[in-house]
């Protein structure tokens, strides 16, 4: 089992300095000849980057059907208020593309072989890069008891091999106070349903929880005045409020992380619930007792409410495609402050059953409405207060296998401002969920996202054919090694606009490092113009540009990414290479 800890991915401790000592710029020929190309010099040339902006949508009828069969025409999009033009549109029916789909360009022979395995849409349409689903399994152990959570562990294994279509992939995760990958993305359906397993045999943190929770009421029933009652309250409050802080923010890391692959992306969180302000239920209860002279009580709690948190993880899931799917894993519950363990229903000082009972509706209420924000504002789907978990499971089954993808030209360019989305369907009596927003990103933003998602995830996009090659690594100090690298780029591939006496271009580089635990570089760019002399161009189209750095790094295994966006094109590149430094 594989057990990296992302929290540190956004951490600047480096393992792996990057240090642009030598970006000397080379041609090397498939044979040998190295003349005519030019790094110096800069390209005068405006490139304006179509920016489309995709959006699923999910249509049914007032009873939850789904809706399918719809065209383009039969929508409308708004951008911040404003009507933009459909440009792209996709359309998915059962798992199989209606429309929108690219032929396959699979062997003939590969593909008789799996003709079996498709149906008859599948056989004509093939599902683009930009359609293919990452789907992660998250399960928040701080946030879980463990019986709960193995209920859904046992239904999530019968929905993986139900739902996951041939091309999706899937991760697993959990939160135990910090991100920890259990299985990282994989089209192995089984991988994943035998680290599930496993999972079931780790603490969750919800027990332990309750149990702070009873003994703050213990010892609220037991103070005497309301100063000495609201600070125990304000003491767990506190400890809540920080827990809770930590799991959004670990969340929010996890989907920035996720930025760069391409298509789809969905999280199926599974919790028992978040508090949305950490002892809301508690301040009720100390405003209830004491009343006056606690006055003002519910208002102080809050100070502990992470709506503003939550907002901030929605925006980042909405500017990264990614789609949350809640679920509720403690089901149906019961007023847990009337139990025995709890006191029974006894009163003090004008703490009776019915407060309690109202009690533990606003804390079960806060617990639910993060998980309602959370699938609501991406477009997804929210489970709760049912034991059929199983029910929930398939609705979001439905979502991966009939949907509409209505991609749009974004005016936008680069501005890195947040904007609405307002989908329609201009049939009556239909109901539609979508993103509400996305978030409009730079280039280089886009570069380095998918370096990340190269060095974390694996993705090797590599549509240019760049090369990375090492060469041998040197000892510096105590502590660090020198490895020098070289990024090969087929001219070829590169887009060269004619000018006068040369031909021009110009390409932006990315490079980043993670090391075995999971300590990582930030990513560093650099751009670099080039220029080919016309007379050399035909010569130039069958070499490589390469773009030389040193990298300072520590002894052990490591992982190195790079990035090569065209900019005059505005084509991406990425891959990665594995490396031991030093020896073992």
């Amino acid at each position: 089992m594989k057990n990296f800890p992302l929290r540190t991915w956004t951490k600047t401790t480096l393992s792996a300095a990057l240090l642009l000592l030598t970006a000397t710029l080379a041609l090397s020929a498939q044979e040998s000849s190295d003349e005519g190309v030019q790094s110096e010099g800069e390209v005068f040339v405006d490139v304006v980057d179509v920016n489309v902006i995709n959006v699923d949508v999910y249509v049914t009828d007032k009873k939850g059907n789904r809706i399918t069969g719809l065209k383009r025409d039969d929508f409308e999009i708004l951008e911040d208020g404003k009507p933009v033009a459909i440009s792209n549109f996709y359309a998915v029916e059962n798992g199989s593309p209606t429309t929108g789909g690219v032929e396959p360009k699979t062997d003939p022979d590969a593909l008789v072989e799996r003709l079996p395995q498709l149906s008859l849409k599948e056989q004509q349409l093939e599902v683009p890069e930009d359609q293919k689903l990452h789907l992660v399994l998250y399960f928040d152990n701080l946030f879980l008891k463990p019986f709960n959570r193995n209920k859904v562990v046992r239904q999530a294994r019968q929905f993986l091999y139900e739902n996951v279509g041939p091309g999706d992939r899937v991760m697993l995760v959990t939160f135990d106070r910090s991100l920890h990958v259990r299985h990282p993305f994989t089209t192995d359906v089984r991988a994943i349903s035998d680290e599930l397993l496993e999972i079931e045999t780790l603490s969750g943190f919800a027990v332990q929880a309750d149990s702070e929770r009873r003994n703050v009421l213990r010892r609220f029933e037991d103070a005497p005045t309301a100063i000495e009652a609201e600070a125990h309250i304000d003491l767990y409050s506190q400890s809540l409020h920080f827990d809770v802080q930590t799991t959004v923010r670990n969340l929010k890391e996890l989907v920035s992380s996720l930025a760069g692959l391409p298509g789809r992306k969905a999280i199926l969180h599974v919790s028992d619930g978040i508090p949305m302000t950490a002892g809301e239920d508690l301040f009720f209860m100390l405003d209830s007792r004491f009343g006056d002279a606690a006055a003002g009580a519910s208002l102080r709690a809050r100070r502990y409410n992470t709506r503003r948190l939550f907002r901030e993880l929605t925006a980042n899931a909405n500017a990264n495609r990614v789609t949350f799917y809640t679920l509720e894993a403690a089901g149906l519950r019961s007023h847990t402050s009337l139990s025995a363990e709890y006191g029974g229903s006894r009163g003090t000082d004008g703490v009776v059953a019915g407060s309690r009972i109202e009690a533990d509706y606003i804390r079960i209420q806060g617990q639910q409405e993060s998980l309602m924000m959370m699938a609501h504002d991406t477009g997804g789907l929210a489970t709760f207060n049912t034991n059929n978990l199983a029910g929930g499971l398939t609705k979001m089954a439905s979502d991966f296998r009939t949907y509409y993808s209505l991609g749009y030209a974004s005016a936008n360019s680069g501005d890195g401002r947040y904007h609405d989305i307002e989908v329609k369907v201009k049939k009556k009596g239909l109901e539609v969920r979508h993103r509400t927003g996305y978030r409009d990103k730079t280039a280089e933003t886009h570069l380095s996202e998918g370096t990340l998602a190269a060095l974390l995830y694996g993705l090797d996009s590599n549509p240019m054919g760049i090369e990375l090659r090492f060469d041998s690594a040197r000892y510096d100090d105590e502590d660090h090694w020198l490895l020098p690298i070289e990024v090969r780029v087929p001219i070829g591939n590169t887009t060269l606009i004619p000018q006068v006496e040369n031909h021009t271009g110009r390409l932006r580089f990315s490079v980043a490092v993670i090391d075995e635990n999971g300590r990582m570089s930030p990513v560093e760019q650099t751009a670099v113009p080039l220029t080919i002399p016309a007379a050399q161009i035909e010569v130039a189209r069958k070499q490589y540009y390469v773009y030389s750095v040193e990298l300072r790094m520590r002894k052990g295994r490591q992982k190195v990414a790079v990035g090569v966006r065209d900019e005059l094109g505005s084509e991406s590149s990425y891959t990665r290479r594995p490396i031991q430094i030093g020896r073992t």
